[in-house]
């Protein structure tokens, strides 16, 4: 007869290695890294070969983050000095934002 687990215990141990790859290092270090102002705009998307694409809000933010990009990375790195993060690349995505209360 078939043993059962608890879901709960599954998800642990599934999001437990997702927290412990590069991916989950490099969002948690971007989140760190970039600031609350920055954050509300973007959403890290996928690390490939050490480059963290960041979906970003505008075109705007884009463009600015483009070229703080070397500020970002020495934050990433001071944070995390084994960071998987060696790049960035910023692409123009559809708003995120959470709704309104009201709007439910």
């Amino acid at each position: 007869m078939a043993e059962f687990s608890r879901l709960g215990d599954i998800l642990n141990t599934a999001l437990g290695r997702v927290a412990d790859s590069d991916e989950g290092r490099a969002y948690r270090g971007w989140a760190r890294a970039a600031g609350a102002e920055v954050v509300a705009v973007t959403r890290p998307r996928r690390l490939s070969r050490g480059v963290l694409t960041v979906e970003c809000e505008s075109s705007t933010w884009s463009n600015e983050l483009t070229y703080l990009t070397p500020v970002i990375l020495e934050r990433l790195r001071a944070d995390d000095p084994a960071t998987p993060v060696t790049g960035l690349r910023f692409v123009v995505g559809r708003p995120h934002r959470a709704p309104d209360e009201d709007e439910e």
